[in-house]
């Protein structure tokens, strides 16, 4: 399967905090990238002049749809609901549409499921089930409940996670080209800087760590400062501050503050037959490698977080708090809900245009009509 993927136009940095991430993802999304390679370039032959986009919708013509309605909410449509709130590098809008590891993940989804993809903004988790969509990007086990196991609960959304893709977590960056995770006494007495009152500042002053904190605007800024040597560790939302990373270079991942929690597809509890085809198609997807490319296109060498990840000998208070890419502290960080959430770029162009199927309006219903039973509506 493959992804077709937009080109951002980013705006200057003087008019948002984090424009530099606005022009990597440029960079990151020019063109298409053929993420599973075989079967769709048979469709590129060199002598020929077919395009990249006649080659992308030949693949899926040749795939058998694995779903269709009442399963789907539209015949050879995967329509996909994205969190539009979690910015770079989960989801952020473009002039074009919309670009991250979401967007591509889902593509690769309704790729291997033999469909064409439709997305539909959602504003937050709390819109999720308000909207007729087939499957949500970006939904923590926190949110919902697993599709694993006879016995696995079922969120008050509705919904299951039926099929994880990545993690979230807070976590330490350092100078430094390997990721390793550091200990707790490397990280006694040293200087870190963090966003100002944001969630990651306030997980850390719930530690055992003795650490001198500098605050910065954002992280981006942050970031900026380790990379000068002013200090000697960030502390951030991991993804956010992998895709940073990636674009300074030199910096890398050195262990998370709390437990990483699995990020993952949304799918209604009511939906067997669509849990269990995501649950299959994304399991392709992990096993050709194109999950591998999407995240390491983002993150670049981040590893996949594990209870490994934390640094041991660090003690968090004990809360029940989710943390998101965004920056909500997680299990065992303490109640943010004074705090603002770490910046990260939610849109890039003011003048981006809305991709078919989405809703213009914001209220996060894609056209009229009776919604599908199976679709994720209020139950």
């Amino acid at each position: 399967m493959i992804a077709t993927l937009k080109t951002p136009v980013p705006r200057p940095r003087s008019a948002r905090p984090f424009a530099r991430l606005a022009a990597l993802a440029a960079l990151l999304v020019l063109g298409v990238v053929c993420l599973a390679g075989c079967d769709f370039i048979d469709n590129l032959n060199p002598y020929t002049t077919t395009s990249v986009e006649e080659a992308e919708t030949a693949y899926i013509a040749a795939r058998e749809p694995q779903l269709q309605a009442p399963d789907i909410v539209e015949d050879g449509v995967l329509t996909v609901g994205l969190i539009t709130s979690e910015g770079a590098p989960s989801v952020f809008e473009t002039q074009d549409g919309y670009a991250g590891i979401d967007v591509d993940v889902a593509a690769a989804l309704a790729s291997e499921l033999g469909l064409s993809v439709k997305y539909v903004p959602l504003q937050d988790s709390a819109t999720m089930a308000l909207t007729p969509v087939d499957v949500v990007m970006g939904v923590a086990n926190e949110q919902a409940g697993s599709a694993e196991g006879d016995s696995a609960p079922v969120a008050s959304s509705g919904l299951v996670v039926a099929s994880d893709y990545m993690e979230q977590a807070i976590g330490f960056f350092t100078l430094g080209e390997e990721p390793t995770v550091v200990s707790a006494s490397e990280l006694e007495g040293q200087t870190v800087g963090v966003q100002t009152a944001s969630a990651s500042e306030r997980l850390l002053a719930t530690s055992n760590l003795t650490m001198s904190t500098q605050g910065y605007e954002n992280i981006d800024a942050a970031m900026d400062a380790l990379a000068a040597g002013e200090v000697a560790y960030v502390l951030c939302p991991v993804y956010p501050g992998a895709f940073l990373a990636n674009e300074l270079g030199g910096i890398s991942f050195c262990g998370t503050l709390n437990t990483p929690t699995m990020v993952g597809v949304g799918v209604s509890a009511r939906s067997t037959v669509l849990t269990d085809a995501v649950q299959s198609a994304m399991s392709d997807v992990r096993d050709n490698g194109v999950l591998t490319i999407i995240l390491s296109k983002w993150v670049g060498d981040l590893p996949r977080l594990t209870a490994a990840s934390q640094i041991s000998g660090v003690e968090l208070a004990d809360t029940t708090q989710t943390t998101t890419q965004s920056g909500t502290p997680g299990s065992n960080a303490v109640d943010s809900s004074a705090l603002p959430e770490e910046t990260t770029p939610e849109e890039t162009d003011p003048n981006a245009t809305t991709p078919e199927g989405t809703d213009v309006e914001g209220t996060g219903v894609e056209g009229e009509g009776e919604s599908d039973s199976n679709a994720i509506v209020p139950l």
